[in-house]
């Protein structure tokens, strides 16, 4: 393997990378959109009186729903971080 293929390979993964990160941040935008919506519905309709939500549970689901995403994709962050080190380490040492 020589170092053209090896970058040409990262540019590769890069640009993946940068389409995932796109595409994610889009989804996530439209989840937040949603939920923002859904939230709002629920305090219209409690306004209204015809729902009577316990807002303290409803925001303690939330608060742990938010946690879990932010642990995995901490977790995610570092195994990537990690294998990818790996990856171009491994490559430059069997190179050499």
């Amino acid at each position: 393997m020589n170092w053209g293929d090896l970058l040409l390979d990262m540019g590769y993964a890069g640009f993946a990378g940068f389409v995932v990160g796109f595409a994610v941040r889009r989804i996530l935008n439209l989840f937040l959109l949603l939920l923002g919506l859904y939230l709002l519905s629920l305090m219209w309709l409690a306004n209204k009186g015809i729902i009577s939500v316990n807002w303290d549970q409803l925001f303690v689901l939330f608060k742990g729903m938010f946690e879990g995403f932010g642990a995995f994709v901490h977790g995610l962050i570092r195994k990537l971080a990690f294998a990818g080190s790996f990856a171009v380490g491994f490559a430059i040492g069997f190179k050499a």
